[in-house]
């Protein structure tokens, strides 16, 4: 196991929380924070129809994960113009990284 400062890292334990099925439920909770906060935002579609914005799983298989997603031709647009998805993610509290314009 590798240490720093006295410290070992417990590789199974943290595999174990990664995996576990109270932190997928946490991160699942987070991520339908965030759909819910974008979908407040009350962005529309060219067919007057809310801006759909929808929570999956992450198929990874080294930790439990969630993504917010918004799987229409106009999302690109809407988080390039609004930054809705980040603005609903600040919203919640998480701090956003990206590219930078």
């Amino acid at each position: 196991m590798a240490t720093f400062h006295g410290f070992e890292i417990d590789r199974a334990g943290v595999a174990e929380f990664l995996h576990s099925p109270e932190l997928a439920a946490a991160v699942r909770a987070l991520a339908e924070q965030v759909a819910a906060a974008a979908r407040a935002q009350g962005h529309l579609v060219t067919s007057g129809k809310p801006l759909p914005v929808e929570v999956v799983d992450d198929p990874n298989q080294d930790r439990a994960g969630a993504t917010v997603a918004v799987r229409h031709p106009a999302g690109i647009g809407m988080e390039a113009h609004h930054g809705v998805l980040k603005r609903a993610a600040e919203s919640v509290g998480l701090h956003v990284e990206g590219l930078d314009p």
